[in-house]
């Protein structure tokens, strides 16, 4: 299984770049923007995220909703790193499956910034998440990498 042709992806989804070779380690990614302002970004479960008991790595879930929530603040032009983040899983993902991610800040204070996430697949909540990022500076700001490697980012919105 590799990544999702265009004709198989969910109404909306296009092929999402995550720039260097960790978001090609864990990808690909897709991603949806709402009409709201908000986005989605997904997955499909591939075998190279599978554990030894035929899951979805839970290292996958945690990396892919840390880096769902942190498109939130960036797409707002919150530059931060994470400082806490808790999840609460509650159904498993297997291979082949749809998984859709949605995010949101909930506040923003001072040097901390407070936002959550939710995982579903096929209707079902796969897990919860919220936690605190820690804002910082980047010096000359955030740097779409993918711009600059003469790929486009989808739904990264003005954060260049």
């Amino acid at each position: 299984m590799t990544a999702v042709a265009d004709a198989d992806l969910p109404p909306g989804f296009e092929a999402y770049y995550h720039p260097g070779s960790f978001g090609e380690l864990v990808g690909p990614y897709y991603h949806k923007d709402l009409s709201d302002g908000g986005f989605v970004r997904a997955f499909r479960a591939l075998e190279k995220h599978i554990n030894q008991v035929g899951l979805v790595q839970g290292g996958m879930l945690c990396t892919f909703t840390d880096q769902l929530i942190t498109t939130a603040l960036i797409r707002a032009g919150i530059e931060a790193v994470t400082v806490n983040l808790n999840i609460g899983f509650t159904n498993p993902v297997r291979l082949g499956d749809w998984v859709e991610g949605r995010s949101e800040i909930t506040r923003e204070g001072g040097r901390i910034v407070w936002a959550r996430g939710s995982l579903t697949s096929g209707g079902k909540t796969i897990l919860t998440a919220q936690g605190l990022w820690q804002k910082v500076s980047f010096g000359e700001g955030l740097t779409d990498r993918a711009a600059h490697a003469g790929r486009r980012t989808k739904g990264t919105g003005d954060a260049a």
